[in-house]
């Protein structure tokens, strides 16, 4: 008998946060009524996708199940991505890194006086890691869930020699048009690209990445899907075993591992069977970590 599903009302505010580099990112909030708080999370979305990832419009999604369980949720709105506030600033994923997630950390900091989780999927995990690595407060970082999270296998089209086709539509039209192309809901700025790129190209044939993911030294979870083509599963081991983390788990959500379906790229967050298998799993972890912390 499938177990009921939890009613309980969210809160759902938006906040435009200044970054250093006068640039502007949109930070949604989401909370559950009556809901005791376990630890904060932040939630970044990878590339041709943005907010409605974690939320949908009619506020379902990961983003309302993790506030529902004790963990209120800040939903990353990349700047130039939609609806997000247009600036002069740079809208690349390197700015993103650079500037807006430490001001996102800040506000969760003055929100609730305690570290969070940073949750990512895609190129958003790897935003998250090379922001915790690097830019942001350790002693406010609980720890990191990524989905599907990695740059060292695949990606044909964001390596050499493939990445200067990439590279010269986006220079060509003014972004990159991943409506069209059927990659994603969110055309993706010029910048965001050419970032995208030169972190695939040069982060395979340089250590400067790697190097820099070893900073890491909070509690890691990395979640693939058996079937992802975009980034497969060895991609994102890899990708975790940079961490110096002693505590890091990889996860392979398949059938050779218990689950009932091998989980794609998106699927192993926005699909029915994520909400009742990848999405409790994933709680699981933050409790238990959280209450190593409270330990």
């Amino acid at each position: 008998m499938a177990k009921p599903r939890d009613t309980t009302p969210v809160v759902v505010t938006e906040h435009t946060l200044a970054a250093a580099d006068d640039g502007y990112c949109k930070l949604t909030a989401v909370h559950a009524q009556g809901v005791t708080t376990i630890a904060p999370t932040v939630l970044v979305s990878g590339m041709f996708t943005g907010r409605r990832f974690w939320l949908s419009d009619k506020q379902v999604g990961m983003a309302a199940y993790l506030a529902r369980r004790g963990y209120p949720a800040f939903i990353v709105q990349r700047r130039g991505l939609s609806d997000s506030p247009r600036c002069a600033a740079r809208a690349g994923l390197i700015d993103h890194v650079k500037y807006d997630l430490p001001a996102v950390q800040r506000q969760v900091s003055e929100r609730y006086a305690q570290p969070a989780f940073w949750i990512g999927h895609s190129f958003g995990g790897v935003m998250s890691a090379i922001a915790c690595a690097r830019y942001l407060e350790t002693q406010s970082i609980a720890g990191l869930v990524l989905f599907a999270s990695q740059f060292e296998v695949g990606k044909r089209m964001l390596d050499w020699p493939a990445n200067r086709i990439t590279r010269g539509l986006a220079w060509l039209l003014g972004y990159f048009p991943a409506r069209a192309a059927g990659l994603g809901p969110e055309n993706e700025p010029t910048a965001a690209l050419m970032d995208a790129t030169h972190w695939v190209e040069t982060g395979r044939r340089q250590a400067y990445l790697r190097d820099m993911l070893r900073g890491i030294t909070q509690p890691a979870l990395a979640v693939s899907g058996a079937a992802d083509r975009v980034d497969p599963s060895a991609g994102c081991e890899r990708f975790i075993s940079h961490f110096s983390s002693i505590d890091k788990h990889f996860e392979r959500a398949g059938t050779a591992n218990g689950y009932s379906v091998d989980f794609d790229h998106p699927g192993i967050v926005v699909s029915k069977r994520a909400q009742t298998e990848v999405w409790p799993f994933v709680a699981d972890w933050l409790d238990s970590r959280a209450a190593a912390r409270q330990a």
